[in-house]
């Protein structure tokens, strides 16, 4: 079975191509909520072209959005080039993992998304940070539930409104910087930022542990700015790229 698998985030658009438990290939296109339907189906036709995939080989689709105005857009698209109607992962889709958070309505795509693929691939307890837009916390118990989540500001973010806020402080890459100590605005602001974050992961993960009553999690990382910082954290974070891609396929086949 040939699957396209579709996380629509507030940055980019992230595709990946499943053959069967295989993912063919991963791509990205940005968030673009002005583009239409036709543009994003001329876009993945393009994409699904370099990677020697034809619109007919595709037997299904399924779209994770936290951007509404997108969804059907995305959804639309796919159907035009495939003739298949993409599933969109919405509250309904709670079942395929434990939740008591009410309302239902308030659990985004993506953490549904993410908690169903870490309890099918990692030992529980586990907490799941989600660096991206957001700077993002996950929480799953012992028993596979979906406990509540923690929310920040991204990287990007950060370092964005520093610059728009401010008169004098410069836009800045994330290069991790020698020492915590800037010593100039750059290395000052990377500081703050890349070693702040990282500092941030390590104490929430040992807040969410004390009220869980558990020694220990497994801890995974996901999302465009987790290079960047995980190296810096002195908690130990298993990388996964395409973790969100996984439990899309997992809801999909579920």
């Amino acid at each position: 079975m040939m699957l396209l698998a579709f996380d629509i985030g507030n940055t980019n658009i992230t595709l990946g191509c499943f053959d069967g438990d295989t993912l063919r290939f991963v791509s990205r296109m940005f968030s673009a909520a002005e583009k239409a339907s036709d543009e994003i189906a001329v876009s993945l036709l393009n994409i699904l072209h370099i990677h020697q995939t034809r619109p007919e080989d595709i037997d299904g689709a399924i779209i994770s959005s936290v951007v509404p105005v997108l969804t059907q857009t995305v959804a639309q698209a796919v159907t035009t080039l495939t003739g298949k109607l993409p599933r969109i992962v919405g509250p309904e889709h709670h079942g395929c993992f434990k939740v008591d958070i009410l309302p239902i309505e308030q659990i985004g795509a993506d953490l549904i998304s993410a908690s169903v693929a870490a309890v099918k691939k990692y030992p529980l307890p586990c907490l799941i940070a989600d660096l991206g837009t957001a700077t993002k916390i996950l929480v799953i118990d012992e028993s596979g539930r979906f406990c509540g989540c923690t929310i920040a500001p991204g990287v990007k973010i950060s370092a964005d409104a520093l610059n728009k806020r401010t008169a004098l402080l410069p836009a800045v890459n994330f290069t991790v910087p020698k020492h915590a100590i800037g010593t100039n605005t750059t290395e000052c602001i990377q500081s703050g930022i890349v070693f702040g974050t990282a500092a941030m992961l390590d104490g929430m993960v040992q807040r969410i542990l004390k009220e869980l009553h558990v020694p220990r999690a497994t801890l995974v990382a996901t999302g465009g700015y987790s290079k960047s910082i995980l190296p810096c954290c002195e908690q130990t974070f298993t990388y996964d790229e395409n973790l969100l891609l996984d439990g899309l396929r997992a809801i999909y086949e579920s």
